[in-house]
């Protein structure tokens, strides 16, 4: 394993390649992971004009409503040597090892010079780690977790956070920007996913709140649908506030991110506080109430359940009405984000 001061010489001597990724047909992409994530980037890429050349996932009937012509080889390490860049998408630290590492893995067939983007969220040491092994290889790498919503990334307007080295960052724009309305620069890698985990950390200790000031509202005779507006035009108003809520007042608590996924990412902010000896204490209380809500419903339900989880144990349904068809976009005003709702009566929050 070499040290990061090799890896930054390494990263130095192979620094550009914006001719290479800015071309959409010239250079080979392959996708491992085809959940909610990777599915749709293999989509996003493929309506913009990038030539998707391979996919794989370990489950076969994963991703069948994208092109039937595009190969499927059996294992990483063939996806790798058919392509220039590999992009992987896949649940949990342990995923990521088993496609990257080995004899059949990605590094094993990527050639040198190739590049891999990774959008899961992962282990920070294991992306460190992982990120030297492939420079040993002369592979070049970008951690680039997606966060906003699939809402979004179906849209093409999620929010990539990057780490790595800043050339790369800039020479892969063309197809991180096929995801993401922005494509922030976090710094070397680990801090995208540093970034990554808080952001979820703060969403879960958000949607906690957020249920106990529904409850409280509710209980104290405020109407959820004015109360969600006052909090709209509020110092309490949040992001998780904006786009939440309204799942857990159509009772789908967010079908598309699943509790077992964000309970994993709230352990990974567990791990970090301890790696870089800070307290958490109010994330260890929200990761309480989450692994209580995973204990009981299943780790498959939405990653709102909690809402579900209060409600119940207070008998105090928080549906509403009107909420059934909702939906949301984004809009980029004076580089802040305002979510834009919508239902079929009506579209609001727009500027």
């Amino acid at each position: 394993m070499i040290g990061r001061k090799a890896f930054r010489l390494f990263l130095g001597r192979h620094g550009n390649f914006r001719s290479a990724y800015s071309t959409k047909t010239a250079h080979k992409i392959g996708i491992i992971g085809l959940g909610n994530v990777g599915a749709t980037v293999a989509k996003n890429l493929l309506k913009s004009g990038f030539t998707v050349s391979a996919l794989h996932d370990k489950d076969p009937t994963a991703g069948l409503d994208l092109p039937g012509d595009i190969p499927r080889p059996k294992t990483p390490r063939e996806l790798a040597a058919m392509c220039d860049v590999v992009t992987t998408a896949l649940p949990a630290p342990p995923h990521v090892k088993q496609v990257l590492s080995g004899e059949d893995g990605v590094l094993a067939g990527l050639r040198s010079g190739g590049v891999w983007i990774d959008h899961s969220t992962t282990d920070y040491q294991q992306t460190l780690d992982l990120t030297e092994e492939a420079a040993m290889k002369g592979i070049k790498v970008l951690e680039a977790p997606v966060t906003g919503g699939m809402a979004l990334l179906k849209q093409g307007k999620m929010t990539v956070l990057v780490g790595g080295d800043r050339q790369l960052f800039e020479d892969c724009l063309p197809i991180l920007q096929q995801s993401g309305k922005k494509v922030l620069y976090m710094g070397e890698m680990g801090t995208a996913t540093i970034a990554k985990v808080v952001s979820n950390m703060l969403a879960a200790v958000n949607v906690v709140t957020m249920t106990e000031a529904m409850l409280l509202g509710k209980r104290g005779g405020v109407d959820l649908k004015s109360l969600f507006d006052a909090i709209r035009f509020s110092a309490g108003n949040t992001y998780t506030w904006e786009t939440e809520a309204p799942l857990v007042f159509n009772g789908t608590y967010d079908p598309d991110f699943t509790i077992g996924l964000h309970c994993k990412d709230l352990n990974l902010g567990y791990q970090l506080g301890r790696k870089f000896n800070v307290p958490i204490q109010i994330l260890g209380h929200a990761e309480q109430i989450y692994n209580r809500a995973l204990y009981k419903l299943g780790d498959e339900v939405g990653s709102t359940s909690p809402a579900k989880l209060l409600q119940d144990e207070l008998q105090e349904p928080l549906q509403v009405e009107g909420f059934e068809d909702w939906t949301y976009t984004i809009e980029h005003v004076e580089d802040s984000m305002a979510v834009v709702h919508s239902t079929k009566e009506k579209v609001y929050g727009k500027k």
